[in-house]
C-alpha cells in the first residue's frame, strides 16, 4: 500500500522593517495511507492578518493555492473544491483538512497577508 506523505515548514513574514509576524505549522510530517483524511492547522501571533492561505507544491513543481480563509469565510480554488476543506476556529488559528489519495506526496504551506492577493 502506497502511504501519502505531507512535508511542513515554519514560515515568518515580514510584515514590515521593524515587525515580523511569525506563523507555526504543524504537524511538521503525516504519512497516511488512503482513504483517511489529515488536518494540518497554522497559528499566527498576529491577529491584524485578516488573509490567510493553504498552498500545496508537489515535487518538481511550483506552489497552487489550495483556498483560504478570509474572515469566517473560507473558499476553495478550482481543482481543489472536492477532497480539500478549508477552515478556522479563530482569528488566529486556520486549519486544512485532505483526503488522501495514492499517489500524491506534497508539501502544504500556509500564508498569512494583511490585505488580498
Amino acid at each position: 500500500m502506497d502511504s501519502f506523505l505531507l512535508l511542513f515548514t515554519l514560515l515568518c513574514l515580514k510584515a514590515d522593517f521593524s515587525d515580523s509576524v511569525l506563523i507555526t505549522q504543524w504537524p511538521k510530517y503525516i504519512s497516511r495511507l488512503p482513504g483517511s483524511s489529515v488536518e494540518m492547522h497554522c497559528y499566527q501571533n498576529d491577529t491584524n492578518y485578516d488573509y490567510k492561505y493553504w498552498y500545496r507544491q508537489i515535487k518538481g513543481e511550483g506552489p497552487v493555492l489550495v483556498g483560504s480563509y478570509i474572515v469566517n469565510s473560507p473558499s476553495n480554488e478550482k481543482d481543489f473544491e472536492t477532497g480539500f476543506k478549508v477552515s478556522g476556529t479563530e482569528k488566529k488559528k486556520w486549519t486544512l483538512t485532505v483526503d488522501v489519495k495514492e499517489g500524491i506526496d506534497a508539501v502544504y504551506l500556509c500564508a498569512a497577508s494583511l490585505h488580498s492577493e
